[in-house]
């Protein structure tokens, strides 16, 4: 094989192009780097006889080049090296990083030289890189990372570290990002090098954990990620079998952070909020200024104001969930009871309205008559994102234990629909509540009872309307219904303005759809879960009118499918008018559909197929009547080899009698259930193909060759009903003359 042209034009440049150009020509470069990847991969000796010397010559060539650049005066050149030294890496794989111990030393030199901050960013992801390849090989660690990688950590923390404070601006936030982020990638796997820089690390990622507006220096929302995932990693440097017991201590005493916090932000209210942990607040006097924190050396920076208190808490719970998002070294104890005691107390302050009794049934927030109205304005500004971030919470604990998130999940779930009407204006927090409805009802929906349905109205509601608002269906009919009541107020008035008989809205023209957000992601996930999770007997109808209309005009075809496979009985015995018309007309051609609409239709033999099976039949027969050997029929040998499915219509025409297939041990195995919440027994309703056809399987099999008279059920007889009823559409299968076929 030739050598590929890349390799001599990346030469060629490199040796004829001064190195103040270099860098426009960087991105083409890397380009001719990628195209060479056999000969940098290869070894010497295994290259063609022909191609071995030009190769080797290249190669070295390439290398000589780049080392020359590396070690240059020119900030251009290096700039050059760099990036190409981090591609020729990751092209040749172990074929250069066996030779690329003088790069790394080159590397970690420029690091220590007053040097662009462009520059020290790509050498440190060049070095990054270079360890994390290198981890693989033992001969390769002893070479080259273990001598080295403490270097690189000691100047990674000299540029962000500064004995002055006010220095600290200065830093640019993209370079602690870059380090941040190289550290998290090499500290698990070389946690013994990491170990005596964990007080400076801890040091260095301290500001950016949890920033609040009363801080010095703005944080960006990516530093802040990068700096709590370093810093819920640094258990892991722990000595042996210690990790699951760092891992334990600094989650409890985070939990107690939060609860000091809170009882100084917290202190605007009479909290009606008791422990179940033996957690006991502590005094705050309400005649000093509103502070907290920067007590001791590990504790976070201080804070002053309501707005940076509220910062705070929500920061210290976005922590909490990054120890349950990242992996640990060893087995740990979750303090589970503490935990849930904590968020129950985020979630346990209303926010004070005149409606607040009439949303949820109970009283608002008790006020504190000795906090000023700005405080308190200031808390219940806050009290959403405090909201949101303690769902965030629970929903991460929910996503890692499974499972085991099944003992706390009513309480999870009670909780969260009792503060829903107080955050559903925000639409992060009604993202995150979706989600955590969807888990719980995974777990235990099935086991609710009227009272516990009853109080997720408000969510359902709201999950209907958020699918409503993105539909431009609706939107077109909300602007023409607005614009109408909007001119006949207009001409009842007695002063007028001309402007306002101006419409201002557009609305958004029929085939221009737009792509779901989050939000209405999450809320089309959670509306199937809504028909099969919950026990429809204590649903409203006026929900389940709700729920079935939201579903067919938003074309979600599993709540269309668990509304079929859940039908609704009202209180009268009578039955709600199956949506299935509306979903064969959405979605005709799909296999499920067909299933539904078929469930026991019988195959359907070609004339040949058939003749053999009723002779096999009637052969059969006359075998056990006489019990005497018959000679075989000389018409057998006619018959086609090429007919698959002649065993099983002979078998099914032989035996009529055979019970239903769901009711088999192999359709009961053919049916696995759910591999993440378990298995709710025969009963378990959940939109599921696997667990759900088989109710209409095994339902009895009544005889389609006689006509029978099918009554739409009136929903206006029902006294339950509501106007909501009129989206369903009756519709009756012409089965006499598919009977007549």
């Amino acid at each position: 094989m030739s050598l590929p042209p890349e390799l001599r034009v990346l030469c060629f440049q490199l040796s004829s192009t001064p190195a103040a150009d270099l860098p426009r020509l960087t991105p083409t470069l890397s380009r001719h780097v990628l195209q060479c990847q056999i000969p940098l991969s290869s070894p010497a000796g295994n290259a063609a006889k022909a191609d071995a010397p030009a190769s080797s010559v290249l190669v070295h060539k390439l290398k000589t080049q780049l080392s020359t650049l590396l070690n240059g005066k020119s900030s251009e050149g290096r700039f050059t090296a760099v990036v190409l030294i981090k591609a020729v890496v990751e092209v040749g794989g172990w074929e250069i990083l066996r030779g690329a111990e003088s790069w790394v030393r080159g590397l970690l030199s420029i690091l220590g030289k007053p040097e662009s901050t462009a520059v020290k960013e790509l050498c440190i992801i060049a070095l990054t890189k270079i360890y994390c390849m290198t981890h693989p090989y033992q001969t390769l660690v002893r070479e080259i990372t273990t001598p080295t990688l403490p270097a690189f950590i000691t100047s990674c923390l000299n540029l962000i570290s500064s004995k002055s404070s006010s220095k600290t601006v200065d830093v640019p936030s993209s370079l602690r990002e870059t380090i941040f982020r190289s550290f998290s990638m090499l500290l698990p796997c070389h946690t013994t090098i990491y170990r005596p820089f964990i007080s400076q690390i801890r040091l260095a990622t301290r500001p950016f954990l949890a920033p609040t507006l009363s801080d010095d220096l703005f944080v960006p929302q990516s530093l802040k990620e990068s700096s709590q995932r370093l810093h819920v990693l640094l258990h892991r440097t722990a000595p042996k079998n210690a990790g699951g017991d760092e891992w334990g201590k600094a989650v409890r005493d985070l939990v107690q952070a939060v609860h000091g916090t809170a009882d100084h932000v917290f202190r605007a209210v009479i909290e009606n909020w008791e422990s179940t942990a033996n957690y006991s607040s502590k005094a705050v006097d309400v005649n000093q200024p509103l502070n907290g924190g920067g007590k001791a050396v590990e504790d976070l920076p201080p804070w002053t104001g309501i707005h940076a208190g509220t910062e705070r808490i929500t920061g210290m719970l976005e922590i909490l969930a990054g120890y349950f998002r990242s992996e640990t070294s060893a087995p740990v104890a979750i303090p589970l009871g503490s935990i849930v005691d904590m968020v129950m107390r985020m979630l346990s302050i209303a926010v004070p309205s005149s409606l607040a009794e009439s949303l949820n049934g109970h009283g608002a927030a008790r006020l504190h008559p000795a906090i000023d109205r700005d405080e308190r304005d200031g808390l219940w500004s806050g009290l959403p994102q405090i909201y949101v971030a303690a769902l965030q919470l629970i929903n991460t604990i929910a996503e890692r234990m499974e499972q085991a998130f099944l003992p706390i999940s009513q309480s999870c779930l009670d909780q969260l629909a009792w503060v829903f009407p107080f955050g559903r204006h925000s639409p992060t927090f009604r993202l995150t509540a979706y989600n955590l409805a969807a888990k719980a009802l995974l777990c235990i929906g099935q086991s609710f009872g009227k009272s516990q349905v009853g109080k997720l109205s408000g969510i359902i509601r709201s999950c209907c309307k958020d699918l409503h608002s993105a539909d431009p269906n609706f939107n077109n009919v909300g602007i023409a219904e607005s614009a109408a009541k909007k001119s006949k107020a207009q001409l009842e008035g007695s002063n007028h303005n001309a402007d306002t008989f101006l419409s201002t809205a557009i609305a958004m023209p029929r085939g221009e759809l737009l792509e779901p957000t989050e939000l209405v992601t999450a809320a089309g996930e959670l509306l199937p879960l809504l028909l099969s999770r919950i026990p429809q007997r204590f649903l409203d109808i006026s929900l389940r009118s709700l729920i079935e209309r939201t579903a067919i005009l938003t074309h979600n075809k599993g709540a269309m499918l668990a509304s079929i496979l859940n039908p609704f009985v009202g209180k009268n015995g009578k039955a709600m008018t199956s949506i299935l018309p509306h979903l064969t007309r959405e979605f005709g051609d799909d296999d499920v559909v067909e299933i539904l609409l078929r469930p026991r239709m019988p195959l359907l033999p070609s004339k040949s197929t058939q003749r053999f099976a009723e002779e096999g039949v009637q052969e059969g027969s006359e075998d056990e009547e006489m019990d005497v050997y018959c000679e075989p029929d000389s018409r057998e040998g006619d018959i086609s080899p090429a007919a698959p499915f002649l065993p099983g219509t002979a078998a099914v025409a032989a035996h009529p009698g055979l019970g239903p297939f769901a009711n088999s041990p192999d359709a009961e195995g053919s049916h696995p259930e759910s591999a993440v919440f378990g298995s709710n027994g025969p009963h378990d309703s959940s939109f599921s193909i696997t667990t759900s056809l088989p109710k209409t399987l095994g339902a009895p099999v009544k005889d389609y060759s006689a006509p029978q008279n099918q009554t739409d059920v009136d929903m206006d007889q029902n006294d339950e009903s509501s106007g909501d009823e009129s989206v369903h559409l009756t519709m009756q299968l012409d089965t006499d003359s598919e009977s007549d076929e």
